[in-house]
């Protein structure tokens, strides 16, 4: 669903998208070849859509959909539980970010939505998300459903390297979407925010 963002918040995404680093490193941000959009003060919207329906699995092994939170605003962001990158520390801060909320925290359903299939199984990814936030739910599912849910958030993910251990190193989205009820993109938050910053930003949306 397009939204029409004001002034100051479509001139971040435009900065978020356009000033993503041209080389990758370890679970760094490509942005999927997102071109920055042109903002000016006439509240210009968004020259291509944000979001869309997802049919997943959650951490726990139970089907979910993006009509299961349709009530709530949700946190989205991509990543893989063996990433030792820019995932815990956008993670993390965005955990902090929704404890900060207080009680409008229970509002914003955060998700961590997986770029690594071939490992990140429901029982993969249930202690990782345990260990970040209590109320993090955690979803994988096929291929070609992650694939899908990643286009409509035009996130790029790709292998890139391994580690020495043979670990998959996938270039991928970092930025965290606060989407409204209903799955209306609101804003970008970049995973460098901090926490306070993050919280403030999330409680201007909540209506």
């Amino acid at each position: 669903m397009r939204r029409r963002l004001p002034f100051g918040a479509a001139f971040i995404c435009a900065l978020v998208l356009g000033f993503a680093p041209a080389a990758p490193a370890h679970g760094a941000e490509d942005n999927g070849g997102a071109v920055a959009p042109a903002t000016t003060e006439d509240d210009t919207p968004f020259p291509f859509e944000i979001g869309g329906p997802f049919a997943l699995v959650d951490h726990t092994g139970t089907p979910r959909t993006d009509a299961d939170f349709g009530d709530n605003y949700m946190l989205v962001f991509f990543g893989y539980a063996s990433c030792d990158g820019i995932c815990p520390v956008g993670l993390q801060r965005m955990a902090a970010a929704l404890d900060r909320l207080g009680a409008a925290g229970a509002r914003v359903q955060p998700l961590f939505i997986t770029v690594d299939p071939a490992n990140d199984t429901p029982a993969a990814i249930a202690s990782y998300v345990a260990a970040i936030h209590p109320r993090l739910i955690g979803l994988t599912g096929s291929v070609d459903r992650l694939d899908r849910v990643a286009k409509a958030y035009r996130v790029r993910a790709r292998p890139i390297a391994r580690t020495a251990d043979g670990r998959v190193i996938i270039s991928h989205g970092t930025y965290i979407y606060l989407m409204g009820p209903g799955g209306t993109f609101l804003t970008l938050l970049p995973p460098i925010l901090d926490a306070e910053t993050m919280a403030a930003t999330i409680r201007r949306y909540l209506l």
